[in-house]
C-alpha cells in the first residue's frame, strides 16, 4: 500500500486548481486549467458536464503528477471540492443537466419576477442574501422561463455539490453554499418553503456540514480517484479562511484578491432582525464551514481597482508594482491631492489631477481612498457581533508596501497567510475529514494536520 495523500480542487471563477497533499499538509503536486466559461459581453454561462470533466482532469492531474512517484507509491483516500457558490447545474430527472450554468457574476437572473412574488424584506430575512440577480433562485427563474427543458429541472446543485455528483458522490446540500442561493432558510438552516413554492423542490433533502463524507469516488472516473472519501468543502472563501486559522468566533479574514472578500465567523445564530439589518448594508449572511458557525460577508471591488490604477501607472507586472508601493510610502499626501470619488464594477473615477502629480502620490491616493471604503462594512460588522479579536489578511496585495502599510493603520496587528492556493488546501484538509484520517477543527477554528 502507497503513501496516502488528499486531494483539493477550488473551482474559481477564472481557473480550476487542484493540490495533492499529504496528511502532514505539504503539497506535493498541482494542476490548473482555465475555468470554460462561454462569454459573450456581460453574460458568461457554462456547461455543467464540462466543467465536471474539466475538474475531474485536473484533480486526476495534480493525483498523477510525476513528483508523486510511479503509480502504487501513493493512494488518494480523501478529495475534498471547494469553489464558488451562486452558480449550480439544474438536474432532469435521469440525473443530467438541462440547462446551462449561469455565471455568479451574471447579470441575468428574473429579479423582477421574484420580486413580484416575494417582498424584499421577506426575502433577506429568510436567505440572509439581497435580493438581486446574484442568488441561485433568480438565475433558475431566468433559465425556467428562457432556457427550453429547463422547465424540467428537479434538482439544483450549487457547483461543488455538482463536482462531487459527478465524481460518483451523493446530491447534498451543503450549508455554506446552500446559503448563497436564495432557497435555504438561514435561520433555521433547512429549505426554504416559499422558495420551493416558486421554482420547485430543487434543494436535495440531504443537510451537510463540509467535510462531511458524502460518497466515494466511482464510476466513470480516472483510476487514480477511484475510492477516495468525498466532501463537498464549501464556498471557497470560507474554506480559504478555515486552512489559514481564521474561522473562529471573533476572527475576520480579509482576502485581497480581485474583490475585496471580508469575512467575520461567529458563534451563533443571528436573528432574523439582524439578518435584515446586515442584509441592508450588503453585508450578508450564511453558515459557515465550521458546524455551529454563521459568518458575515461583505465584498468590496479594492484589488480590481488597485489593478485599473496600476495598470493606469504603467505598472502592469509584480515587480513594478512592488516599486510602485515602495516610491508611495515615501511621498506625502497633502490636501490638494487627487481623490478616487467612484468606484464599481465598470470603472472607477480620479478627480482632482494637476501638475506635479506623482505615480507614487496616484498609487498612495489609490490605496488610502480604497482601504477606506473598506472601513465601513467592518465597522458595521464590530457593531453587529461585537469588535474583531483577530485578523488574518490573504491574497497578493497585501505584500504591496502602501498596501500594508494602510491595512495596518486600519486594522492594527494582523497577520498574514502565505499560503498557495488556500481554498484547494483546505478542501484537501476536509477531504481528509471525510476520510477519517484528519480531525474537523474544534470551536478554536485552527486545521491541524498530522506531525
Amino acid at each position: 500500500m502507497g503513501a496516502d495523500i488528499l486531494v483539493g480542487v477550488d473551482v474559481g471563477t477564472t481557473s480550476v486548481k487542484a493540490v495533492a497533499v499529504s496528511l502532514a499538509g505539504q503539497v506535493l503536486a498541482s494542476a490548473s486549467r482555465p475555468t470554460p466559461w462561454r462569454r459573450n459581453g456581460a453574460h458568461a454561462d457554462i456547461d455543467p458536464r464540462e466543467l465536471a470533466d474539466v475538474t475531474i482532469a485536473v484533480c486526476a492531474e495534480a493525483a498523477a503528477d510525476e513528483r508523486l512517484g510511479s503509480p502504487g507509491e501513493h493512494v488518494v483516500r480523501g478529495i475534498g471540492v471547494t469553489g464558488i457558490a451562486e452558480t449550480g447545474a439544474l438536474l432532469d430527472s435521469a440525473g443530467n443537466p438541462c440547462a446551462p450554468a449561469l455565471a455568479w457574476f451574471d447579470p441575468r437572473g428574473d429579479v423582477q419576477a421574484l420580486r413580484d412574488r416575494i417582498d424584499r424584506t421577506e426575502f433577506q430575512r429568510a436567505t440572509g442574501v439581497r435580493l438581486n440577480s446574484k442568488p441561485s433562485i433568480a438565475k433558475i427563474m431566468w433559465l425556467q422561463r428562457n432556457i427550453p427543458g429547463a422547465d424540467r429541472a428537479v434538482r439544483h446543485l450549487c457547483v461543488g455539490e455538482w463536482i462531487v455528483r459527478a465524481l460518483g458522490g451523493d446530491e447534498v446540500t451543503e450549508s455554506s453554499l446552500a446559503s448563497r442561493t436564495g432557497l435555504f432558510d438561514v435561520h433555521e438552516r433547512t429549505t426554504w418553503q416559499t422558495a420551493t413554492d416558486i421554482v420547485g423542490p430543487l434543494m436535495p433533502e440531504r443537510h451537510v456540514w463540509a467535510g462531511e463524507r458524502v460518497g466515494t469516488a466511482s464510476g466513470d472516473v480516472p483510476q487514480a480517484l477511484r475510492g477516495a472519501a468525498l466532501t463537498v468543502a464549501g464556498h471557497d472563501h470560507q474554506t480559504a479562511s478555515l486552512i489559514a486559522g481564521a474561522c473562529r468566533d471573533g476572527a475576520l479574514f480579509d482576502s485581497m484578491g480581485t474583490a475585496e472578500a471580508l469575512i467575520r465567523t461567529v458563534a451563533r445564530t443571528l436573528t432574523r432582525d439582524e439578518m435584515q439589518r446586515l442584509t441592508d448594508l450588503d453585508i450578508s449572511v450564511g453558515w459557515g464551514v465550521l458546524p455551529g458557525h454563521q459568518i458575515l460577508l461583505a465584498g468590496r471591488l479594492t484589488g480590481l481597482s488597485l489593478e485599473r490604477v496600476s495598470s493606469l501607472l504603467g505598472a502592469t507586472d509584480r515587480a513594478s508594482r512592488l516599486a510602485l508601493g515602495v516610491q508611495a510610502l515615501k511621498t506625502e499626501r497633502g490636501a490638494m491631492s487627487p481623490r478616487i470619488e467612484q468606484v464599481d464594477n465598470e470603472s472607477l473615477s480620479i478627480t482632482g489631477i494637476t501638475d506635479g502629480v506623482t505615480p507614487g502620490l496616484m498609487w498612495r491616493v489609490a490605496v488610502e481612498d480604497l482601504t477606506r471604503i473598506v472601513d465601513e462594512p467592518l465597522g458595521q460588522m464590530d457593531e453587529a457581533v461585537g469588535p474583531r479579536l483577530s485578523s488574518v489578511v490573504a491574497g497578493g496585495w497585501i505584500h504591496n508596501a502602501m498596501v500594508a502599510d494602510a491595512k495596518q493603520r486600519q486594522l492594527g496587528g494582523y497577520r498574514v497567510s502565505e499560503l498557495e492556493e488556500p481554498g484547494a488546501l483546505g478542501a484537501a484538509f476536509l477531504g481528509g475529514v471525510a476520510a477519517g484520517l484528519l480531525r474537523r477543527p474544534d470551536s478554536g477554528g485552527v486545521a491541524h494536520w498530522l506531525d
